[in-house]
């Protein structure tokens, strides 16, 4: 179908109040119109309609930060101890011969669980050359591939050769400030003046970061380096995280996303909302790592603050609604009644703009493309956010990714592949 109605009970556009009864017109996977279900049927008396009835519509999830590749590892990352104990033992196992069907059947496992969850777009983050990138373009989701770079990988890629498509796009992504030299970033940040696309990096997720960046004694250079045969690198020191990227001019005229952003001080506030920095959370993940969890108290207030799972290699699994519901049980105490706002939006609009993509998807406007989900539950009685936070996979009947379903549990609508 080219051009659709779709109905439900409840609509939650995100950016704009919720609608009872409501409809949305669809044409060539673009939102034409979004308003009640009684006067779009008058005005579109020919179209054809999907009426989802009791339940919810809303944008669909946006897992911004995972690792699928990882997935084989699942059972071989236990008993560490702390962020550096966890990245030795993910060095050790990279280290270990695995074949590309292994690797690639995690993806493939990967994608399935993501989308069980309502994820419609996934940022993936490709640190095996790309074995990840056929299968995310081939799955119907829309995807922004990360393609990770390290001082050992300096050479791997052409920076300047990204590929853009309709649902699929790369992006380059230095791994973090203790694995890139300043050098090996400043030639990222160059490439990002030739394309300007934008890029991502892992920042301040640990105390051990911090350490390093000030010049202190840490982890990366008593356990991690020796471990890969790398040599300590010269650079300036700075308090934080954000300010040492923020001396090198990291952030100046970038659009830059920064992944976990638990080790954060007042002092930099100013200088991510200055910076228009996107900030992606990963809360499971900081806690089952031992590295603290986001300020919440700080980022309530940044509209560039988006979600993710971050890989099953630190987290239990890749459930979007599980991370919603521990990011609502982290938020609930400082926000009160509208944590559940705040979650919900961190998943949709809010991880949209922490991607630089909000011009597309996010939110339920005219002329964004229709990345939708739809929650079968009653919501009639109860706050329809907290019935979004308190779902479960189960409770998703249906994924759309610019107006195609990618997955559906409703018998008369299949996914576009079946």
């Amino acid at each position: 179908m080219k051009v659709y109605l779709i109905s439900a009970d409840t609509i939650l556009p995100i950016s704009s109040d919720l609608i009872h009864n409501g409809s949305i017109l669809i044409s060539n996977g673009i939102i034409n119109d979004v308003g009640t279900r009684k006067n779009l049927k008058k005005k579109y008396d020919k179209v054809q309609e999907i009426n989802l009835k009791s339940g919810i519509l809303l944008p669909g999830f946006i897992n911004s930060h995972t690792h699928l590749e990882l997935g084989w590892m699942k059972n071989k990352i236990t008993n560490f101890n702390g962020f550096t104990g966890w990245l030795e033992k993910i060095i050790k196992s990279k280290a270990t011969p695995i074949s590309e069907d292994v690797i690639k059947q995690s993806v493939r496992e990967g994608i399935e669980e993501i989308k069980e969850c309502g994820v419609t777009t996934v940022g993936e983050i490709s640190s095996y050359g790309g074995l990840d990138k056929p299968l995310l373009k081939n799955s119907g989701l829309r995807t922004i591939l990360f393609r990770e770079i390290t001082d050992s990988k300096e050479n791997e890629y052409n920076l300047l050769e990204l590929e853009k498509g309709d649902l699929f796009e790369e992006r380059n992504f230095p791994h973090a400030a203790y694995s890139c030299t300043p050098q090996l970033l400043k030639k990222v940040l160059n490439c990002y003046n030739e394309n300007n696309t934008p890029i991502a990096i892992h920042l301040a997720e640990s105390p051990d970061e911090v350490s390093f960046l000030r010049g202190e004694k840490n982890g990366f250079e008593d356990r991690i380096f020796p471990l890969i045969g790398k040599d300590s690198f010269t650079k300036d020191t700075a308090d934080t995280p954000l300010k040492y990227l923020t001396n090198i001019g990291f952030f100046k005229d970038n659009k830059v996303s920064t992944i976990h952003m638990v080790q954060v001080f007042e002092q930099d506030i100013e200088s991510i909302i200055e910076n228009d920095i996107g900030i992606i959370l990963c809360p499971r993940s900081n806690h089952s790592l031992n590295v603290g969890l986001p300020p919440i108290e700080k980022y309530h207030n940044i509209e560039r603050l988006g979600l993710g799972t971050d890989g099953i290699s630190s987290n239990f699994n890749l459930d979007f609604l599980e991370e919603l519901k521990f990011l609502y049980s982290i938020s609930k105490e400082t926000l009160g009644e509208k944590s559940y706002f705040f979650t919900v939006y961190s998943g949709t609009l809010g991880s949209a703009r922490s991607l630089f993509i909000e011009d597309r998807v996010g939110s339920i406007e005219k002329g964004k493309e229709a990345d939708l989900i739809f929650i079968k539950k009653d919501s009639r009685s109860t706050e329809p956010y907290q019935t979004v936070v308190c779902s479960h996979k189960e409770d998703i009947h249906l994924s759309l990714v610019k107006g195609r379903i990618v997955h559906s549990k409703l018998n008369n609508l299949k996914p576009y592949n079946e």
